[in-house]
């Protein structure tokens, strides 16, 4: 964890536009989200779609900018450390990490800044919240009972469940499969073996996919559950490196001499967000799935961590639509993403 834990901060409003989606005055950061400073409306334009961590103004907060590094904007202002964000599937709650009330713990919030909740409440410390992909649930570490296990609550924070239960060796950042039958996660075995290993959703199942010497990190499925990415020091430093989903072809995307960790990929699964320190500072880069044209997209002098990709947008509701021409078929506005579909309502 970089940074000291911080003791006894206040909660304060955090604003947050749904789904991401703004139009901005310029090309530079615009000011916080609900400021009321201007430069930001909501608008179908100028989709916000990676999330990350930056110190640049003092404490790490969250921001979030276009998939090509424009639009910086600034979500989170409290003296706490505010960090790893991630958008529910359905892009209405943002759940992230906070110390703002003393230990580390899991928040929910709605899209626009309001119900904000700590849904952990716990002495202990709560980290990597990950939804599942029905937005039902939410995996992340605890020390709650006195070792770091994978958990799983409810949306709400109800019904925490142990799922590792290996009292022994610490289990850390859960990242849920496609089809959130299975979740993929870092387990210590040993002083300096940390491997990426799959378990099913309830626990079971438990399997090593790495076996490889050196620390595997922050394992991510492409969206197509075909492929984990994950950072690793097995070469003497942090390179990406992406697998089968059965730890097979394990194969280093980046093969560079700084530090690059913590890659997500994009809703197509086209490329892979990460963050690197390449250029000699914390940066959030981007990079083709296969490794290539590898982009700076932040150039700030702080750090800028921990990114985290928007999954995609939900699909269109459909069900309702009016047949306005009484020609048999349902009719939907022009940008609905509906298409007309036989009335069979008779």
């Amino acid at each position: 964890m970089r940074g000291a834990w911080k003791s006894s901060f206040a909660r304060v409003a955090l604003a947050v536009a749904a789904p991401f989606a703004f139009t901005y005055c310029s090309d530079s950061e615009v000011p916080l989200v609900g400021s009321g400073r201007g430069g930001i409306e909501l608008s179908a334009k100028g989709s916000l779609e990676i999330l990350f961590e930056s110190d640049r103004h003092g404490d790490e907060e969250i921001f979030a900018m276009s998939a090509t590094g424009g639009q910086q904007t600034r979500l989170t202002n409290d003296a706490g450390r505010d960090f790893l964000a991630v958008l529910s599937p359905d892009r209405t709650k943002i759940a992230f990490n906070s110390d703002r009330d003393g230990n580390f713990e899991i928040y929910v919030m709605n899209a626009d800044g309001s119900g904000q909740i700590n849904l952990t409440n716990s002495p202990g410390v709560e980290i990597a919240p990950a939804w599942s992909p029905d937005g039902r649930k939410i995996a992340f570490y605890s020390d709650r009972d006195g070792n770091d296990e994978i958990y799983v609550v409810n949306a709400d924070g109800s019904d925490p469940v142990n799922l590792t239960n290996t009292p022994d060796w610490p289990e850390r950042y859960p990242a849920w499969s496609p089809d959130g039958s299975r979740i993929a996660y870092r387990k210590r075995y040993g002083e300096q073996i940390w491997d990426i290993f799959v378990m099913n959703a309830d626990g079971s199942g438990q399997a090593n996919v790495t076996n490889a010497p050196g620390r595997e990190v922050y394992p991510m499925w492409s969206p197509d559950g075909s492929k984990i990415a994950y950072d690793t020091n097995r070469d003497g430093n942090r390179e990406i490196y992406v697998m089968n989903a059965d730890g097979s072809g394990q194969t280093n995307l980046t093969n560079n001499p700084g530090d690059d960790l913590r890659p997500t990929w994009s809703p197509n699964g086209a490329k892979i967000v990460f963050q690197s320190n390449r250029d000699g500072n914390d940066e959030i880069y981007v990079m083709n799935a296969n490794g290539s044209r590898p982009k700076n997209l932040t150039r700030t002098p702080g750090l800028d961590g921990h990114p985290s990709w928007a999954g995609p947008p939900p699909p269109p509701q459909c069900s309702d639509g009016i047949d306005n021409d009484l020609d048999g078929q349902i009719d939907y506005p022009a940008d609905s993403g509906c298409r007309r579909r036989m009335d069979n309502s008779e």
